[in-house]
């Protein structure tokens, strides 16, 4: 059973989690795995440290009339690693296929969607290589959305402001163009230019609500996001991403997702690349 006195737990009892993946559940959807038990674990050991609660039923109760506290769990237990340019397989597609495709659009757009784009760096990732594609032609008009459940994570998606250790791995013709050197303390960090930020929008989005999107996108990126979902609102949100795409347009999924398996409106074409065929 869990308890806090002042030491912080090394177990979440079977029981309390299975309470908690059933509120999550109830309230949102999403199926949490085993694997978020030691984040869960983790974030309710601080919370019930700096709320002073003894035991994981005074927890749960106060989780159940806050709303907010709900959402700061959900966050916890599906936060994923994210970088720029995170996925290397999807960005060398993106690079030596998609975006020579694109550019031979008539209509001289790209649109692209970052759904569950965390802090920023996926939906940044995607402007910065669909800008130097068409750089040069000032009439293209590059817009990445990009879209997340956590208010707090749009905030820091929206000053794009990031540790220095997260980009030093992009080549230097990207460092030099698209991002400032900035020092907070004693500390480095980069900011991402003006110029790259304007061509991202960022805003909340619950997926599981009525929503649509302004225009069709060339390419929806949802890498970490349908893994969390149940079966049959899994198979609800693949359908409402296909609708949200061009005919033809690309769906970028996460590694172990299965687009194939809940909808027909896709072919696979390796590597969890997608593309539209209905």
């Amino acid at each position: 059973m869990f308890s806090y006195d002042g030491m912080r737990q090394n177990t979440l009892a079977d029981d309390e989690f299975e309470v908690l993946q059933q509120v999550v559940l109830d309230s949102s959807g999403i199926v949490l795995a085993e694997s978020s038990r030691r984040s869960l674990l983790d974030y309710i050991s601080l919370r019930m440290y700096q709320l002073h609660f003894g035991s994981f039923d005074v927890y749960k109760a106060y989780l159940e009339q806050d709303s907010t506290e709900l959402l700061r769990l959900i966050n916890a237990a599906t936060l994923s690693y994210t970088t720029f340019c995170h996925d290397k397989q999807h960005f060398r597609f993106i690079t030596n296929t998609l975006l020579p495709e694109l550019a031979r659009k008539p209509e001289q757009e790209l649109r692209f969607w970052s759904v569950g784009c965390s802090t920023g760096e996926e939906a940044y990732s995607l402007a910065m290589v669909a800008l130097e594609t068409v750089a040069g032609r000032s009439e293209w008009d590059v817009a990445v959305m990009a879209t997340d459940y956590d208010s707090d994570m749009l905030s820091h998606a929206m000053k794009g402001v990031y540790p220095l250790v997260q980009v030093r791995h992009l080549p230097a013709r990207h460092l030099l163009r698209w991002f400032r050197s900035l020092r907070i303390g004693t500390e480095e960090y980069v900011q991402i230019s003006p110029s790259l930020q304007q061509a991202v929008a960022f805003r909340r989005l619950d997926l599981l609500s009525d929503w649509a999107t302004p225009e069709p996108q060339d390419a929806v990126f949802c890498r970490d996001t349908l893994t969390y979902l149940e079966i049959p609102k899994r198979a609800y949100l693949i359908d409402r991403l296909a609708d949200s795409l061009c005919p033809g347009g690309y769906l970028f999924a996460g590694k172990s997702d299965r687009v194939e398996a809940y909808s027909d409106r896709f072919e696979a074409l390796g590597d969890a690349i997608y593309r539209r065929c209905d």
